[in-house]
């Protein structure tokens, strides 16, 4: 009874109080004399925060099991991110150990949250002798906090793009003819996690003896018993599996549990296993699990090692191979061992092969990321060209699909199913596209979900494989008709992916390095994959797949005007603004109309609208918005009812007018329209200066300039000499005031 009202006290304590008091930031100096905890590698960036671990532990003795609890939790619980943000999370413990297993080693904890402020952040973390580790997941980017001294008190806080592990691992992975439920012939890889069942393994999880004495040596445990030394390793395998868990929950509720005789296959003093040796140490562990364990006691069977390799059978799982699964890394913790290693390997058990395109290693018919691509079934880091150091903590769609569709089929046949009653998110129809060659595009998506508490992410994929027997061309090429054009990007909370990012787009570049826009005739067919990241009980996913068809035909859609230094438009003026059209009309792409949009923010943003559904004819007027704080501008002209667009290459500037002031000219008229290159303009001026009359094509080329006397009421005949037919803006000045006019030549 006290330690309920001790509980309840610390409860009210914590909702009265300020929401970091568990957290405090310090510097390093603080932690200057302290021992640390081992790390493989540091962060460039990080923060380090005070934690009493003590304290915090109390608290979540009274978050609820996520097996035994219905409705939301009411433990809200502070966790600082890479930002050194402090994020709240609604907690519910989600142990990664079977109860029996739990209930031996009370002090190894797991736990799953969902972010307050933010609900597409979701955490997982664990509570050992080795202090705190979290993982959180979010659109803002991956974050990590670990222990960084020994005396459990202090930690460190990064980004997990501000970490960078040299990577030496080469992965094997063996085909023995699983089940490949995942294809069908009209459309390959594109099943749905989304069945709103949670589906529990029975994880086998043994260790060669150097794993074990790493982790009990970095303990710092002196003269520890055998019991204690598997408390010590349990704790580390306790803190991966919770972070893998974290992603093979989300992306297909998929979880792992580690099974109540696991202490059988800790070995701390002897093993008759071979460390170093992947391949070797692949043949033996299915036989010493099977011994040590027995064959109907587990579901999958995974061995651990400070070995620099893995290996595995292919859709091993609930099968005869089911423990043959090996992950090594000399230093074996942190997010380089737990999500690109382990979760690499234990994807392969669940039937995903290898997503890259680069030779080594490479699948055929699973090669839609280019290089060594970025997922957690590619090679990030390992194999060049490398599109970055390490892998990005999400599967590919194509990873989902073939992991859901063997879980679907023989790798289910051992799993606990269980209702987790989230219904699955959903996508409206998506339309198919014609685009010109050489020209940016945006793929633009959308998500429903029947529950209120849904937190939808969106992540737009290529999934053309480059298939087999095709040249691997390892870098995206502008001329290539097959194969990846594109990375994959972690989920956004946006459904709008640019082609290429809009940031690169704005630079003048459609063809970096990971990310080009095609010049030669073809189809990409692309994914977009919604995650509900709901928790704690599995998330769903849903995929929709589009093509986008590139015409040689048309292209490239461009901007004409507003390309060059030092340009300054007078609000409530006119203003012409020119594109190639290129032939758009036509060539199977078809555009008839086009929207004209404004950014003031030098491109972050387009959300003025200067011309909507405009006639696709190269040029337009349009009356400049009377803006302050304009100094950063740019021009779109977007495809309407289509998905590319082009963007201007210079910033250029909004002079705000006063309401008083009125810059056009009065009594302006030009006639006739359209005429065969001679027109007459007039107009009633207030000043004396001279008038200047210029004429240009719809490119934005001078084809006619000449200065006039003002003579008050002004009145004068244009003829264009030569002039060939087609589509001219006129720009009659006078003074600070002008008038800007479309004609059309005959």
């Amino acid at each position: 009874m006290k330690r309920i009202l001790l509980l309840i006290v610390a409860m009210l304590t914590f909702g009265l109080s300020n929401a970091q008091s568990f957290w405090n930031t310090i510097s390093e100096d603080r932690v200057g004399g302290l021992e640390k905890m081992d790390r493989d590698s540091y962060p460039s960036k990080s923060h380090l925060f005070t934690l009493n671990f003590e304290d915090f532990k109390t608290m979540l003795e009274t978050a609820p099991s996520r097996e035994n609890h219905t409705g939301l939790s009411s433990v809200i619980i502070p966790i600082p991110n890479g930002e050194g943000e402090i994020e709240n999370f609604r907690i519910y413990e989600a142990s990664v150990l079977h109860p029996d297993l739990a209930a031996q080693y009370p002090s190894i904890k797991s736990y799953v949250g969902q972010g307050i402020e933010n609900p597409t952040s979701t955490v997982r973390f664990s509570t050992t002798m080795f202090g705190f580790h979290a993982m959180i997941l979010s659109t803002k980017g991956t974050s990590y906090v670990d222990t960084y001294t020994r005396d459990l008190q202090n930690y460190i806080v990064y980004k997990k793009s501000d970490i960078q592990t040299a990577r030496h691992f080469a992965c094997e992975v063996i085909d023995e003819g699983h089940n490949r439920a995942a294809a069908s012939e009209d459309e390959p890889f594109s099943v749905n996690a989304g069945d709103s069942t949670l589906r529990t393994y029975r994880l086998a999880m043994a260790c060669t003896v150097e794993y074990a004495n790493f982790h009990v040596n970095a303990s710092g445990a002196v003269g520890p018993t055998t019991a204690q030394k598997k408390a010590i390793v349990l704790a580390a395998m306790n803190v991966t599996m919770t972070r893998v868990n974290g992603l093979y929950e989300r992306d297909m509720a998929i979880t792992m549990q580690i099974i109540p005789t696991n202490e059988n296959i800790i070995f701390v003093d002897s093993d008759n296993l071979t460390n170093n040796n992947s391949g070797v140490l692949l043949g033996e562990i299915q036989t010493v699990i099977n011994a040590n364990i027995g064959v109907n006691n587990y579901d999958i069977g995974h061995v651990v090692s400070t070995g620099a390799g893995g290996v595995a059978i292919l859709g091993s799982v609930c099968s005869s191979n089911k423990a043959r699964g090996v992950t090594g890394r000399p230093a074996p913790v942190g997010d380089p061992f737990d999500i690109d290693y382990v979760a690499h390997e234990m994807g392969h058990q669940f039937g995903a092969e290898h997503t890259f395109n680069n030779a080594f290693q490479r699948n055929a018919d699973t090669a839609v990321e280019p290089g060594s691509g970025t997922t957690i079934m590619a090679y990030a880091g390992i194999s060049p060209p490398n599109v970055q150091g390490n892998s990005d903590d999400h599967f590919h769609t194509v990873s989902i699909s073939q992991m859901t569709a063997f879980v679907n089929a023989s790798g289910g046949a051992c799993a606990t199913e269980t209702a987790n009653g989230n219904a699955a998110p959903s996508i409206n129809f998506l339309s198919n596209h014609t685009i010109p060659r050489t020209t940016a595009f945006i793929l633009k998506g959308n998500g429903l979900d029947a529950d209120a508490s849904a937190a939808l992410t969106y992540c737009w994929e290529q999934v053309d494989a480059n298939g087999a027997g095709s040249t691997i061309d390892v870098t995206p090429s502008s001329f290539a008709t097959s194969g990846p054009n594109f990375r994959s990007l972690s989920p956004s909370d946006s459904p709008n992916r640019y082609m290429p990012e809009l940031s690169t787009v704005l630079s003048g570049n459609l063809t970096p390095t990971w990310e080009v826009v095609s010049s030669a005739a073809r189809t990409f067919t692309f994914a977009l994959t919604l995650r509900d990241n709901q928790v704690p009980n599995g998330g769903q996913t849903f995929r929709d797949d589009i093509a986008v068809t590139v015409v040689s035909g048309a292209g490239p859609f461009s901007v004409t005007s507003q390309n060059t230094t030092g340009i300054t438009w007078l609000g409530n003026g006119d203003e012409t603004i020119t594109w190639d059209v290129a032939g758009t009309t036509g060539n199977g792409v078809n555009t008839q109309n086009v929207n004209i949009l404004l950014s003031t923010d030098g491109g972050l943003t387009f959300d003025t609208v200067l011309a909507s559904n405009t006639p696709n004819d190269g040029s337009e007027v349009i009356t400049v918005p009377n803006v302050q704080n304009a100094d950063s501008c740019r021009i779109m002209v977007e495809a309407a009812g289509n998905i590319y667009y082009a963007v201007n290459s210079r910033v250029f500037s909004i002079d705000f007018v006063n309401g008083t002031d009125d810059f056009g000219l009065e009594s302006f008229k030009l006639y006739p329209n359209p005429n065969n290159g001679s027109f007459s303009v007039s107009f009633n001026s207030q000043v004396s200066s001279n008038v200047a009359i210029t004429v240009h094509d719809i490119r934005g080329r001078e084809v006619f300039s000449n200065q006039y006397k003002n003579t008050g009421l002004f009145a004068t005949d244009v003829n264009l000499e030569d002039i060939q037919s087609g589509l001219y803006i006129v720009t009659v000045t006078d003074g600070s005031r002008r008038a800007v006019k479309k004609i059309v030549v005959q």
